[in-house]
């Protein structure tokens, strides 16, 4: 089984002892796409969250409209599935009189999976965020630190 990659930041501290060429990460050099006029709701809000995230760890470029646009109208068709379930439940009455399953159960998993597989592309989790070489987009606090603030 292959071994993980460090992250940029421990490489660093270790230095580079066998002179090997480093990859540094790129930072964005054409930045944040405009969205679509079409893109409205909870596409829009995601476009403005993520693209105002992938913006300060520079990992955004206009030619990433294309991409972005899919997975925010993802996470829309997977929101309003998600809110379909949690008001109708697992089980819906089927045409034939019996219950069947929830179709937004299927909705949410097949925009699950896009969000996910586009996900992979910008980093959105951990372990992708240390393969593209991104570091966190430290805001100088976290959350913990605001909600204690805010008491």
């Amino acid at each position: 089984m292959a071994r993980d990659r460090k992250p940029p930041e421990l490489k660093l501290l270790h230095g580079n002892p066998s002179n090997e060429k480093q990859n540094t990460p790129a930072k964005s050099k054409t930045g944040r796409p405009r969205p679509p006029a079409d893109l409205k709701g909870e596409a829009f809000a995601e476009w403005s969250r993520i693209t105002t995230y992938l913006e300060k760890v520079g990992h955004i470029e206009s030619v990433d409209h294309a991409a972005l646009v899919v997975y925010c109208s993802a996470w829309a068709s997977f929101n309003d599935a998600r809110l379909a379930l949690e008001e109708h439940g697992p089980l819906v009455m089927g045409r034939d009189g019996g219950y069947v399953k929830n179709p937004a159960a299927q909705i949410m998993k097949d925009a699950a999976a896009i969000m996910l597989s586009y996900g992979q592309r910008f980093g959105f989790t951990p372990k992708d965020r240390q393969n593209l070489g991104i570091g966190s987009a430290d805001t100088g606090e976290d959350e913990l630190d605001q909600a204690l603030g805010a008491l």
